[in-house]
């Protein structure tokens, strides 16, 4: 059975550095070597007024600990996309060029989808 993973652009706020930034995020935990560069966050929402929390406020990040790019925060953002592709590329994962297309068309709340990939 292969598991696909769809890989995402989300705007998380780092509250002791006091900004935003545009991170990478998985839809659920992955398998393989990327297993132990991600972590599960809650993301804060934009608004101060609601402070509810839901699962749907967690998300998958994953760790620069891989990239020779340090940020202000620990987690990998877009302008490090190019690092976090070449890892997986080398980790036995493949991109899925169909699936993303199909995915394209789904609507996902504050999140921009970046592809879909599987471990092969």
């Amino acid at each position: 059975m292969v598991t696909i993973y769809i890989l995402y652009s989300e705007i998380y706020y780092e509250p002791y550095i006091k900004n935003y930034f545009n991170i990478l995020t998985l839809n659920k935990e992955p398998d393989g070597e990327l297993k132990k560069y991600t972590k599960h966050i809650r993301i804060t929402k934009q608004s101060t007024n609601d402070q509810t929390l839901t699962a749907a406020n967690c998300a998958y990040a994953i760790s620069n600990n891989f990239s020779n790019i340090n940020t202000n925060i620990n987690l990998m953002t877009l302008e490090q996309l190019d690092d976090f592709t070449q890892f997986i590329i080398n980790n036995n994962y493949r991109i899925n060029d169909e699936l993303t297309q199909i995915h394209k068309n789904v609507g996902y709340n504050n999140k921009r989808l970046i592809y879909a990939f599987e471990l092969i």
